[in-house]
């Protein structure tokens, strides 16, 4: 049976992780557009009501993202249905392209001597488990991202131009990964890391002209480019001080240990520093995961950390897969002893991560794990007891994300379904949950104090609460 196990080749997972997908699509197509995903559904909703006519969406809906991934949802909606199956069909699309290009990072990149079921080790991280559920743009930049690496050890310049050019057109983010990539790219060369071929060059060129080309229809429409001009997004690109920025290394490297991500570094950075040390080491697999892993940190500390944009768990996807290939790499190079407790240790902690539940006082990336998931039973049972009790939503005030389905849920509001602004003087009741991080925690502490509750549902840690005033 082990032998058999050992047989087990890239292209059988590749097929089961599909089969996965598939599944995880029948059991989600219905579930709704979730928090930053929601505006990502207003903008495509733009796109749509113009006929696919026009995809520089106006300054009012602008964050100053590429059009790429709403445009290709608003595509879906013309072809098939405005439907959030539809949507998520999209999703599974992309999430098939993913895994494909993971099994390929994998299959290049593995030593001789790993086994491809180490593939489900970095299909298991927690954050990209949840965002294969998540109609966000995240999984179509993570798709480009590892396109583009892979792309570039095999030296393969059609698959790059399209990585480098889908890149730029999915997320500003993008901009980040291209720099990363071509410095990848010079330390790859110099150290004779991957076959040079000067094609590869031409995929640079036309990622950037045809992006330069959009900036500039961009600004003679909206007379803005990159920095959107919409004051709700144009704050989160502002530069920051000392303070911000020890503020935000702290968040850096929390977010790298965050839902069970510990469990890598624990083993990682001991081999990791073992490796380097040894003057004998020569393994190009190892070697170019390493500057991988290194330049995408340092980049993208260098793009987020000095700024005001808050960043999210999603944003490192890529660093978290290429750590978890590094760590596999390496345990085999050693040959490390109890191998399979070290692997059950880690696919525990990945598993548990998905049941870190913080308390309501500090804010949470929802969206980077599956536990955002219970929201929907929780929001279901609440807005039962509201109905039965026949308190009117107008008179409960919320910063929960509850008159956005026109958008999320593609379900229009009349305005008596509309809840009232968080408002402490002129609400009749208040709804708390630990989904929403805009509450500050002094508000959050004077309802408990001082109102009456209600009700609470929860469900594995998240938890919805009415509140009235006494």
């Amino acid at each position: 049976m082990i032998n058999d196990i050992k047989r087990i080749s890239f292209k059988q997972i590749l097929f089961f992780l599909v089969c996965v997908l598939v599944v995880e699509f029948l059991l989600l197509k219905h579930t709704p557009f979730f928090w930053d995903a929601v505006s990502k559904s207003g903008r495509a909703s733009w796109i749509y009501a113009h006929g696919l006519s026009e995809f520089i969406v106006p300054t009012e809906l602008n964050s100053g993202h590429p059009p790429l991934w709403v445009g290709l949802l608003a595509v879906f909606w013309t072809i098939f249905n405005k439907a959030l199956w539809s949507s998520r069909l999209l999703l599974l699309l992309v999430n098939i392209g993913v895994v494909w290009q993971i099994i390929v990072l994998c299959k290049n990149n593995f030593l001789k001597t790993v086994s491809a079921l180490a593939v489900f080790l970095v299909c298991l991280e927690p954050t990209f488990l949840a965002q294969t559920t998540n109609l966000n743009n995240d999984m179509l930049l993570l798709f480009f991202t590892l396109l583009a690496l892979n792309s570039l050890i095999k030296s393969k310049s059609v698959l790059f131009t399209l990585a480098s050019t889908g890149l730029l057109f999915t997320n500003l983010r993008g901009i980040y990964i291209v720099i990363a990539i071509a410095i990848i790219h010079i330390i790859y060369a110099r150290f004779k890391l991957i076959e040079i071929k000067k094609p590869i060059y031409f995929g640079y060129l036309f990622a950037v002209l045809t992006f330069a080309v959009f900036c500039y229809f961009q600004y003679e429409k909206l007379g803005w480019f990159i920095i959107s001009q919409n004051e709700n997004y144009n704050e989160h690109r502002q530069s920051v001080g000392l303070k911000q920025i020890l503020t935000n290394i702290i968040v850096y490297v929390k977010i790298f240990l965050e839902y069970g991500r510990f469990i890598i570094a624990i083993f990682l950075l001991p081999l990791l520093l073992k490796y380097l040390k040894d003057k004998t080491r020569n393994d190009v697999r190892i070697d170019r995961m390493i500057v991988a892993f290194f330049v995408f940190v340092l980049v993208y500390f260098l793009g987020m950390v000095p700024f005001s944009n808050p960043f999210g768990d999603r944003y490192f996807m890529i660093c978290y897969l290429l750590a978890i290939v590094l760590l596999v790499n390496l345990i085999e190079y050693y040959n490390v002893r109890k191998k399979i407790v070290i692997y059950t240790l880690i696919v525990f902690m990945f598993v548990t991560g998905h049941f870190w539940i913080y308390p309501a006082t500090l804010s949470q990336s929802w969206d980077s794990s599956l536990a955002y998931l219970n929201i929907y039973n929780v929001e279901e049972q609440m807005e039962h007891y509201i109905n039965s009790r026949g308190i009117k939503p107008s008179d409960i005030g919320t910063r929960i994300n509850l008159n956005s389905r026109d958008y999320s849920e593609f379900k229009m509001l009349a305005e008596t379904d509309r809840y009232a602004q968080f408002n402490f003087e002129t609400n009749k009741f208040i709804l708390l949950s630990n989904i929403e991080n805009q509450t500050k925690d002094e508000e959050l502490n004077y309802v408990i104090t001082h109102w009456k509750l209600v009700k609470t549902y929860s469900q594995l840690g998240v938890f919805m609460s009415l509140y009235q005033k006494e």
